[in-house]
């Protein structure tokens, strides 16, 4: 998407500009596909939707041209641009109104077929955003804030495809009002992932009615990025899956406004597993992406506990649903090059391991089973994990927290790394006020940096956050020319005697031999000094099998989860031997190989 330019004699100015495209880089399209986009995505997808309705709005005013509505465009057009250079937040509530990308595809579209258009509603838009006038809505759990508008009236709801509720009353919302706020704290508390996206880029929510039958709907419109449209219902569970859900549409439209994943239409269609009737290959697209929310939504009830056999009956269900439905899509054909990375990534977050049956795990439980594999009062431990592993446990990565700061107790500190897909925390220079969810981490790693106590290594792109006796000295003056080396976290818990512990995942995970890789020599050569080294993950299962095969590894159970336990220092100068004496015979084959060549 490139901004429009151009000059006209006895207009507003139209400066010129280099076109600068807009881009979605990879870390942030993969985290994306696997719903795991949060407030980075989020923002990356807001800037585009600014420049299309820009665009837009400079293409009303040229279509406008010579038509009765010319005067309400140009006005409008003035309007804005004298916005943007006096008041630029009023300018973006303008802009990101939630229909403002409908109403003037509309007008457009009227205009192009000779057709007269009402725009009153554009000029009364410059004027007053109008959302004021809609019920506010603010809801705040465990320092995470949502804040949303009801929009019970105004121009193009109607988007949504389904009948809208009458105005609100002051006591229906205050229904919705209460009924949000528990949606709101289901998903803080259990699905932080989601709550970050949908507190980064959700601000509108438009009531609509049941079905005649009594079952609820819900809706996103393709042009209305920042809104989703649901009827009531009342379970709180329910009303947060939906507000998953539905904004994954919104999000994937807004991503196919940057970059297509599919080519043109075509009459084929194809079977949706949740449908009667085949669908073409865009809708398809968005109903399998959106059942990804679902899925995943599902899979973390039945982690937490809560769900029950509901939980684990919508889990299996969707799981294989949109499995077969994201194999249909590859299949099909009409996926461009970046729609089928899209969806390899899709379905590899779908097939994640299930997450086992069994008997639901309360703390004591998992304090138990953690002191078993020989965790300490007292200890530093940098913790990754794949919580699901586990099994079921009530109330999910809540507990598995608490019973680790109980293991621990006062003196003990729990690390987790949090790490980010760009330089939102240089800006941020306190680590505890940097909120940013962690890019590409799980539920527990999220539930530990949401924890008020916790404090965040400011590093721009590899941080660490810690909770406990040793967070402040861990955390602090993480270098930002150092992601994990000596200057890093991982240097701090080196001297602390520290320990890993592998809940539920294997050594691929380990940072900690990323601190070796500073200390080989051949991994610094021809760097400029302080340099971070070319980081490489792929020998670590080998290097820890390697590891425990020395006896130095603990391993038992916590819940179903295999887990290992061991000296952080030991494992670090192990991995150094092992990765220099790779080193070294890489480069003996090296010039073997040259003299080969000679």
């Amino acid at each position: 998407m490139r901004a429009a330019t151009g000059q006209g004699a006895g207009v507003a100015p139209r400066p010129r500009q280099d076109l600068v495209p807009h881009t979605v880089p990879a870390l942030v399209f993969k985290a994306l596909a696997r719903a795991r986009g949060g407030a980075t995505a989020v923002d990356l997808l807001r800037n585009g939707q600014l420049s299309k309705r820009m665009l837009m709005v400079r293409a009303l005013r040229r279509a406008a041209d010579g038509h009765p509505e010319e005067g309400i465009a140009e006005a409008a057009y003035r309007a804005l641009v004298e916005l943007n250079r006096r008041d630029r937040a009023t300018w973006h509530e303008v802009m990101l109104h939630p229909y403002l990308d409908e109403g003037l595809t509309r007008a457009l579209t009227a205009l192009d077929r000779g057709l007269p258009t009402d725009l009153r509603w554009l000029e009364q838009l410059t004027a007053d955003p109008g959302r004021r006038a809609w019920h506010r809505v603010d809801a705040l759990c465990d320092g995470t804030a949502l804040e949303l508008r009801l929009a019970d009236h105004g121009p193009f709801r109607e988007a949504h495809g389904h009948e809208l509720a009458d105005p609100l009353t002051a006591g229906q919302a205050q229904e919705w009002t209460q009924a949000l706020r528990a949606a709101w704290t289901v998903l803080v508390r259990r699905h932080p992932w989601h709550a970050q996206t949908i507190a980064a880029g959700l601000t509108t929510v438009v009531p609509l009615r049941p079905n005649p039958d009594g079952t609820e709907v819900s809706s996103a419109a393709r042009r209305a990025f920042g809104a989703v449209a649901s009827s009531l219902p009342d379970d709180p569970v329910l009303l947060a899956l939906t507000l998953v859900h539905e904004f994954l549409h919104v999000q994937l439209g807004a991503l196919l406004d940057l970059l297509p994943l599919h080519g043109p239409p075509t009459d084929a269609r194809y079977h949706a597993p949740w449908r009667p009737d085949p669908r073409p290959a865009g809708a398809l697209l968005q109903g399998t992406y959106a059942h990804l929310g679902v899925t995943d939504f599902w899979r973390t009830e039945v982690a937490s506990g809560t769900g029950n056999e509901r939980a684990r009956r919508e889990y299996d269900t969707w799981r294989e649903h949109t499995d077969t439905a994201a194999g249909t899509l590859l299949e099909s054909g009409e996926l461009l090059p970046a729609g089928e990375r899209f969806v390899t990534e899709l379905r590899e977050a779908v097939r994640r391991r299930s997450v086992p049956a069994g008997t639901l795990r309360g703390r004591a439980d998992l304090v138990h089973d953690l002191r078993g594999l020989g965790l300490r009062a007292g200890d530093t431990v940098l913790v990754h994990s794949a919580l699901s592993t586990v099994g079921p446990v009530s109330n999910g990565a809540e507990t598995m927290v608490s019973a680790l700061s109980e293991v621990l107790g006062p003196g003990g500190t729990l690390v987790m790394y949090t790490p980010a897909p760009d330089d939102a925390r240089a800006r941020t220079p306190a680590p505890a006020a940097y909120t940013a969810p962690g890019f590409g981490v799980g539920v527990l790693a999220e539930t530990v940096r949401a924890r008020p106590a916790a404090l965040r290594s400011a590093h721009p792109r590899s941080s660490f956050t810690a909770l406990g006796a040793q967070a402040d000295y861990i955390t602090s003056d993480h270098s930002p020319d150092c992601s994990l080396g000596e200057e890093s976290p991982l240097g701090r818990l080196e001297k602390l005697g520290a320990r890993v512990l592998l809940l539920g995942i294997g050594f691929e995970a380990c940072t900690a031999f990323h601190l070796a890789e500073y200390r080989v020599p051949s991994r610094l050569a021809g760097l400029p000094e302080g340099a971070d080294p070319h980081l490489d993950s792929s020998p670590f299962a080998a290097l820890g099998a390697a590891f425990e095969a020395t006896g130095a590894v603990r391993s038992g159970r916590v819940g179903h989860a295999h887990c290992r336990l061991f000296d952080f220092a030991d494992a670090v100068a192990f991995a150094v031997g092992r990765l220099a004496d790779r080193a070294d015979g890489a480069d003996r084959a090296d010039g073997a190989d040259g003299a080969d060549r000679e």
